[in-house]
């Protein structure tokens, strides 16, 4: 059960992914500590850009609204907040993603880092937009 798991898990990964940052195809390995790791590594490499998309988005908010003192003053705070937010829907989300697997099992963990590999990329382009014009 735990084998088929861990496989059903690999194709999610494709079936949520649609163009992969540097995301490996887990569904192309053939042992389940394989997809493990490369569950794991995708979420890894997701959320390092998430965090990159969120420092380059700050950035810009700043330098937009460099001569706008307090536009940017009242924009940050929201900017944060709604960041966290996003933050808690993403992870209650990947618990939902993950039921089907007993919560701390290698299948569970797997199911929940594709699901955040997934919505951390969706979000890292969602943060190029930022700051919204």
């Amino acid at each position: 059960m735990k084998k088929k798991a861990l496989a059903v898990a690999a194709i999610g990964l494709l079936a949520l992914s649609g163009s992969a940052l540097a995301m490996d195809d887990c569904s192309k390995k053939s042992s389940d500590p394989e997809v493990f790791t490369c569950a794991e590594n995708n979420r890894a490499v997701a959320e390092k850009s998430l965090n990159k998309e969120y420092s380059e988005a700050k950035k810009r908010i700043e330098a937009t609204f460099s001569d706008e003192p307090e536009v940017k003053k009242n924009y940050l705070p929201v900017f944060l907040e709604a960041q966290r937010g996003w933050l808690k829907y993403r992870d209650n989300q990947c618990k939902m993603f993950a039921h089907v697997a007993a919560e701390n099992s290698n299948p569970y963990a797997v199911f929940t880092n594709n699901c955040i590999a997934k919505l951390d990329e969706q979000r890292s382009k969602e943060l190029k937009e930022i700051p919204y014009d």
